[in-house]
């Protein structure tokens, strides 16, 4: 593929963009269509996902709706030669004329993701708790709760993402994703009766700012009384923000989003098809 070509192509294009991200990420990946006159007038991107692995990635961008069903065959068709068996654009709203006419061609919208944030002076808390919290420390040195809380995490993320499922994972490859990172300080779940009721995998992943990561509950209340805990942690550490990746095919994480008081954030959207090979 000609990279002159593509980098003319994106000109007009915000390096923001996921189609940059993308094609800087995939270039190996990536296809570039030309019009009548021999000028670039498209570009497809390929990409995968280890950990989720059934599925083939795009990001297109085209300058005319001609090269849609062109772009969209030949995605189908490495969707076969690598093996997939779905198809699937993100994109954030509003979307592209390409994604837009992807939905009039059986693809749908599969998740929407959103990482807002809210400043901790806005939020009061409660002064109650029913239940013990323990830290991330506490988790850590308590091997039949760690076991508890790596077997409930996997098997809550699991069922969130059935969409686009996961990889085969065992427990002690999930604890090597979740556990690094996480602030060993902070609180991180709630148990009555020696029972995780809810969990939140607490982060810092900008100075200043707890992120809430994997989350789930037996129900609602246990998470808020948990994470209000963690909120009154972080102001307590001089914090002044809170922030999380909150998806759409969660529940839990839907109520976390309207629960505290967040500001409405980009929606980042999964566009997809199941295809047939």
């Amino acid at each position: 593929m000609n990279l002159n070509d593509a980098q003319q192509l994106l000109a007009n294009v915000s390096q923001k963009m996921p189609i940059w991200e993308e094609y800087r990420a995939n270039i190996s990946s990536s296809k570039i269509y030309y019009d009548a006159q021999h000028q670039p007038s498209a570009l497809l991107v390929f990409s995968t996902n280890q950990f989720h692995p059934h599925a083939l990635g795009i990001a297109v961008y085209a300058l005319s709706s001609d090269m849609f069903s062109i772009i969209l065959n030949d995605a189908i068709q490495e969707v076969g030669r690598q093996h997939k068996d779905r198809l699937v654009i993100w994109e954030y709203r509003p979307f592209s004329p390409f994604t837009e006419w992807l939905l009039t061609q059986g693809f749908s919208v599969w998740r929407e993701t959103v990482s807002p944030n809210a400043q901790l002076a806005d939020i009061a808390l409660p002064s109650t708790t029913e239940g013990q919290i323990l830290t991330t420390a506490d988790i850590q040195a308590n091997h039949p709760l760690k076991t508890q809380l790596i077997e409930m995490s996997l098997t809550d993320y699991r069922q969130v993402h059935t969409i686009n499922p996961m990889a085969v994972t065992t427990p002690a490859q999930w604890e090597r994703i979740v556990f690094p990172d996480v602030l060993l300080d902070a609180p991180m779940v709630l148990i009555k009766h020696n029972q995780i009721t809810a969990y939140t995998f607490p982060f810092e992943d900008n100075p200043g700012t707890l992120t809430f990561g994997w989350l789930g509950a037996t129900n609602p209340t246990a998470l808020w009384m948990l994470q209000a805990a963690q909120i009154q942690w972080a102001k307590g550490r001089g914090m002044t923000s809170l922030s999380g990746e909150l998806d759409s095919t969660d529940p839990l994480a839907l109520a976390t989003y309207r629960h505290w008081p967040f500001v409405p954030a980009p929606v980042y959207t999964m566009v997809g098809k199941k295809i047939k090979n």
